[in-house]
């Protein structure tokens, strides 16, 4: 069935000296892989920089019930980016996020809420020209809305600990070791009420961002099955202690 539909680019590995197999994360059918051929040819239809992490794009495909790879037949831009490829730190960020997406995502239907959500946060990301740098902090919080775990937040909380096997906070440590304690929860708890205006009013320092990290991976894990390690944080954290 050929379909049109919008994109975000997750992944991409050669096949060849001049393939790609691409990973895009599809409005009308979730993630879906695609076989590129002769990309990097003279001749090509497709140009790489299309394939870059995160680009936002729009396909039209051929999409084979009950096939693992499927074939473009058209691929251009929907938002072109203003940023994103000239910033190294952004560039950075980006990184984590696609490989945060791609160890989540698993489902081949549509998900307006969840494409919507991804899609709205990179536009955001490429717009924004400073306080961006608890951006990936906020949105690996805001997915786990997607997922199912997102952390519940009373009026009344103050962060004293948040139990992160149940994603509530409470006044004393759990009996197990899954948990954030203060000063770090209360930090948590503040990104958790946070809106992306307010990232610049955080006031994070690079220590904090980098066990809050620790912690947003360790919470996802626990609620993931077979979430594994990911290579992405190390080169945040790098960035971060710059």
């Amino acid at each position: 069935m050929t379909d049109k539909s919008r994109g975000i680019v997750l992944h991409q590995v050669k096949y060849s000296d001049s393939s790609l197999i691409v990973k895009i994360y599809t409005e009308t059918h979730g993630l879906q892989s695609f076989l590129v051929k002769g990309v990097y040819g003279r001749h090509s239809r497709f140009r790489p920089a299309l394939f870059q992490l995160l680009t936002l794009v729009e396909l039209v495909a051929d999409f084979r019930p009950n096939k693992d790879l499927h074939f473009l037949k058209e691929l251009g831009v929907d938002v072109p980016f203003t940023s994103i490829p000239f910033s190294v730190q952004k560039n950075t960020i980006v990184y984590f996020l696609s490989e945060l997406l791609l160890k989540t995502i698993k489902e081949h239907e549509a998900n307006p809420a969840l494409f919507g959500f991804i899609h709205q946060s990179i536009e955001w990301f490429d717009l924004v020209k400073e306080n961006y740098v608890d951006f990936h902090l906020f949105f690996a919080l805001e997915l786990t809305r997607h997922l199912g775990f997102y952390p519940k937040l009373e009026a009344g909380d103050k962060g004293e600990v948040f139990d992160l096997l149940e994603g509530v906070f409470r006044k004393s440590p759990p009996a197990h070791f899954h948990y954030i304690a203060s000063p770090l929860s209360e930090s948590f708890a503040a990104l958790c009420r946070a809106k992306t205006d307010d990232l610049d009013k955080l006031g994070f320092d690079n220590a904090c961002r980098r066990k809050l990290l620790q912690e947003i991976i360790h919470f996802y894990r626990l609620h993931i099955p077979g979430f594994n390690e990911m290579k992405s944080p190390d080169i945040l954290r790098e960035m971060l202690s710059s």
